[in-house]
């Protein structure tokens, strides 16, 4: 497999050279990393300030300080940094890791993501498994297979499928008061599936369709008129969520 080897002080040639480049991989690092191109390849750029911008026929990997990335992946995608922007269409399955993540985009596999705040976009959408580890998140779009769920505080607007398990921060401690979590729904629960949080509140717009579980340190709220048939609350009387 052939590789051009670039590095941020010869931008103008990584720039003029990606045109020619589609039957290549290519690797950049540096200071400043700015990549538009199309590669049947791999990608694997890293820098303090990364842009990457294309389509891939292999797996991308991208690591910064801060990270954009608008790009059509065949492969899987590696992604970590401090501010992440995730733009485009992922093939394969991709594992991102980040303090602040924004996310739009389509992943067509299993998705690992773990973040210190992360907002995903309405638009988006996950066609396999969805794992996250979280302080805060804003999850919107589709979600069609199986959601895990670690969280702080979360709002949830999108559309799950499948069921999905939401489980607060773990308490610890001789007191057990650490945790704190609040969970804010108003999307569509379509199949249900099991919470566990410090608190819980449904909010106009959301639905639940199957059977839900819902263990809290107090009954959750909701808006006039919401049917809570599929739900049944556990008081969690000092457990944690495991």
């Amino acid at each position: 497999m052939k590789y051009a080897f670039l590095t941020a002080t010869a931008v103008a040639a990584v720039l003029a050279a990606s045109a020619g480049a589609q039957d290549r991989s290519v690797s950049m690092s540096g200071i400043s990393v700015d990549y538009r191109g199309n590669v049947d390849g791999d990608g694997e750029f890293s820098g303090a300030s990364v842009d990457v911008s294309g389509t891939f026929g292999g797996d991308l990997e991208v690591s910064g300080g801060a990270v954009d990335v608008d790009a059509e992946v065949g492969g899987e995608l590696e992604a970590s940094g401090g501010a992440m922007d995730i733009r485009g269409r992922f093939d394969g399955f991709a594992e991102i890791s980040g303090g602040a993540v924004d996310i739009e985009a389509q992943f067509g596999s299993d998705v690992e993501i773990s973040a210190g705040a992360l907002d995903i976009s309405d638009s988006s959408r996950f066609a396999g498994a969805f794992e996250l580890s979280v302080g805060a998140a804003d999850l919107y779009g589709t979600y069609e297979g199986a959601m895990d769920v670690e969280f702080g505080e979360m709002e949830f607007g999108g559309r799950a499928l499948q069921a999905v398990e939401f489980e607060g921060d773990k308490r610890s401690g001789m007191f057990r008061r650490r945790d704190r979590s609040e969970l804010h729904i108003s999307g569509q629960l379509e199949a249900g599936g099991e919470i566990c949080a410090h608190r819980v509140e449904f909010r106009q717009g959301a639905s639940v369709g199957g059977a839900l579980t819902v263990r809290a340190d107090s009954e959750p709220s909701y808006p006039t008129g919401f049917d809570t048939s599929n739900i049944r609350f556990e008081m969690r009387d000092g457990d944690d969520c495991d």
